[in-house]
C-alpha cells in the first residue's frame, strides 16, 4: 500500500514536468511518468491478491470467538454475526484508502506549499470548515446508526413471528435506512460544496500570485489541490466508519 501510493504522490509533478518536457522537446519526463504508473499499479494488484486472505481469517476468528462464548438468542446472534462482516468489510474497503489519503494530504500541501505557499494556505483552510460541515451531522448520523442496528436484532424474530411481523419490520428497516441515507446525501453535499468553493479559490490565487507560470506548472498545481481536496472529503466518511465500528465492537463484546 505504501509503495503503491507513495508512487502515486508524485505523478501530478511528473505530468507537469512532462508537458513542459514534451513542449520543449524532451521525452525524459514522459518515461519516468510512465515508469511511476506502472510501479503503482504492479503493487496495488499484490495489495489486492493478499489482504482478501487476511480479512476472512480476521473476519472467522471474530465470528467464531463471538459463538463460542455468547449465550444471546438466536435472533442477536445472527444479527452480530452480520454486523461483524462490517468490521472486515471496513478493513478491506477502508484501510487502504486511509494509508492513500494521508499519504495524499501531506504529500500535496507539502508540493503545493513548495509552489506557492498563498495557495497552500488556502486550501489548509479547507480543511477547519470541512471539519466543522462534518460534525454538524455526525451526532445525527451515529445515532441513526445505532437505531438501525438495534433493529436489526430482532429480524429473526420477525420472520418467525410471521408474515405481517415481516412486513412491518422491513417496512421499519426501509424508512430508517432512508432516513440515514438522507443525512449522508445532505453531508456528502455540503462537504463537496466546500470542496468545490476551494478549488476555485486556489486557482485564482495561483494565477493571481504567481509569477512565470508555465502550462505544466499549472497543470501539477491544480492537480494537487484537486488531490487534496479530494482526501479531505475522506473526513465524513472516516466519522460514519468509526461510528459503525465502535457500535459493532460494542454489541459483540
Amino acid at each position: 500500500m505504501l509503495l503503491t501510493e507513495l508512487s502515486m504522490i508524485i505523478q501530478p509533478y511528473l505530468l507537469g514536468r512532462s508537458v513542459d518536457g514534451l513542449i520543449g522537446g524532451t521525452w525524459l519526463w514522459v518515461i519516468l511518468l510512465f515508469i511511476s504508473y506502472c510501479i503503482s499499479n504492479l503493487f496495488n494488484y499484490k495489495r489486492m491478491v493478499y489482504d482478501t486472505k487476511v480479512y476472512t481469517q480476521i473476519y472467522n476468528d471474530i465470528v467464531l470467538r463471538f459463538l463460542k462464548i455468547n449465550n444471546k438468542p438466536d435472533s442477536v446472534k445472527v444479527a452480530r454475526a452480520d454486523m461483524a462482516h462490517d468490521i472486515v468489510g471496513v478493513l478491506e474497503e477502508y484501510v487502504h484508502y486511509y494509508i492513500a489519503t494521508i499519504i495524499t494530504i501531506f504529500g500535496s500541501i507539502g508540493f503545493i506549499f513548495i509552489t506557492n505557499w498563498k495557495v497552500g494556505l488556502s486550501v489548509t483552510l479547507a480543511l477547519i470548515v470541512i471539519i466543522f460541515a462534518v460534525l454538524v451531522f455526525y451526532k445525527k448520523i451515529r445515532q441513526s446508526i445505532n437505531v438501525k442496528n438495534n433493529h436489526y436484532e430482532s429480524k429473526v424474530t420477525a420472520i418467525q413471528n410471521g408474515y405481517d411481523a415481516s412486513v412491518s419490520f422491513f417496512n421499519r428497516r426501509r424508512k430508517l435506512e432512508i432516513f440515514e441515507s438522507t443525512l449522508q446525501g445532505k453531508n456528502w453535499f455540503l462537504v463537496t460544496l466546500i470542496k468545490h468553493i476551494f478549488l476555485i479559490l486556489s486557482i485564482v490565487v495561483l494565477i493571481t500570485t504567481s509569477n512565470n507560470v508555465t502550462t505544466g506548472s499549472i497543470i501539477t498545481i491544480y492537480s494537487y489541490v484537486n488531490n487534496f481536496l479530494i482526501a479531505l472529503m475522506s473526513i465524513p466518511v472516516a466519522f460514519e466508519m468509526y461510528s459503525r465500528l465502535t457500535n459493532i465492537i460494542k454489541r459483540i463484546n
